[in-house]
């Protein structure tokens, strides 16, 4: 996000489903997600993309789980072309909301 570890995002407290997209400014080939959790982490979320020009209306699942367990998570991708790219938390690993410290996207 800014590469400040004194930040963070936080959505609503107690509510699913909720998500964050990342604007790449165009489209880039991508290779990874890093998502650095607070305490209030994602137990269900899923990785998703867009090539969309404007704002993103259609994603494509390219990763998910059912087990987050906060921390870091550092996702490998097949390298492919995006420009959007969106954490969707689908179920709350705690009965607060979702917070990340940092949503980085890796590429070539």
């Amino acid at each position: 996000m800014d590469g400040n570890q004194m930040t963070r995002w936080a959505s609503r407290e107690g509510n699913d489903p909720e998500w964050i997209y990342v604007d790449l400014g165009s489209v880039q080939q991508i290779t990874g997600v890093k998502l650095r959790w607070e305490v209030a982490y994602a137990k269900r979320y899923k990785i998703e993309i867009s090539s969309d020009s404007g704002s993103p209306e259609h994603w494509q699942e390219v990763y998910s789980t059912s087990s987050g367990d906060g921390g870091l998570d550092e996702i490998p991708l097949a390298p492919q072309a995006a420009r959007y790219v969106r954490m969707y938390g689908i179920e709350r690993g705690t009965p607060y909301g979702y917070s990340l410290y940092e949503f980085e996207v890796t590429g070539q």
